[in-house]
């Protein structure tokens, strides 16, 4: 015997026995062979495309497991913008120190490949007397300026390549940059002479200076800063 609802008349028991086979009928699809409903998915499409394509009303689907939440774009930090902004001061130091090497890097290839003669050199000079005071032939003076003129060009792409790795933002290029600087300027200085060549040996050394102070300005050094 199978217990029915209990109302207020009590509990009502209904007759135990064969089924009938006879179960409700329920409405058929009221929709065509092949059509869906306004809103229902298409055959073959993921429920999370109809959020992006707009097919579902807003706010009639409150949450769906197959749509992903848009993720936020990261918030960049105080330090991210000049970490990965090159200050213009460092262009402007690396204009000024690769200037400043050039034409030490041009003298010393030319030394190398154009010819020298004993006429070249002016009679003030005195080199006749002191190449026999020091009893050396002009090939062997050849031989040592030749050799003194590529370790001159040698410097300044060591220098320039210094100066590219400063403005990659490499603390040791700015500092091995700063010490050649000094050191070059201490010789040139030392050993300048009177006249028209004065200046233009105080033409490299104006130039390597400014492009050193530029790269311990306020906006280079607070550049490196965030690097490290």
């Amino acid at each position: 015997m199978s217990t029915g609802s209990q109302g207020d008349e009590g509990p009502r028991y209904y007759p135990s026995g064969p089924s009938t086979g006879r179960y409700p009928q329920y409405p058929q699809n009221p929709y065509p062979q092949g059509a869906s409903p306004a809103g229902a998915p298409q055959a073959g499409q993921h429920p999370a495309d109809r959020f992006s394509a707009g097919q579902y009303p807003a706010g009639q689907y409150a949450y769906s497991p197959y749509a992903q939440a848009p993720t936020p774009a990261p918030t960049p930090s105080a330090d991210e913008p000049r970490r990965g902004r090159r200050p213009a001061t460092m262009a402007g130091a690396l204009v000024l120190l690769v200037l400043s090497a050039v034409p030490f890097l041009v003298f010393g290839v030319l030394g190398l490949f154009v010819p020298i003669s004993q006429d070249m050199f002016p009679p003030e000079l005195g080199l006749d007397a002191m190449l026999t005071q020091y009893n050396v032939s002009f090939d062997q003076f050849l031989q040592a300026v030749r050799l003194l003129l590529a370790l001159v060009a040698v410097l300044a792409l060591v220098y320039i390549g210094l100066a590219v790795a400063a403005f990659a933002g490499k603390a040791w290029g700015r500092a091995a940059a700063t010490v050649l600087t000094v050191l070059f300027c201490g010789f040139l200085l030392l050993n300048i002479g009177g006249g028209g060549s004065s200046l233009i040996v105080l033409a490299p050394v104006v130039l390597a200076v400014a492009g050193v102070v530029l790269m311990f300005v306020r906006p280079s050094a607070e550049w490196f800063a965030a690097l490290r």
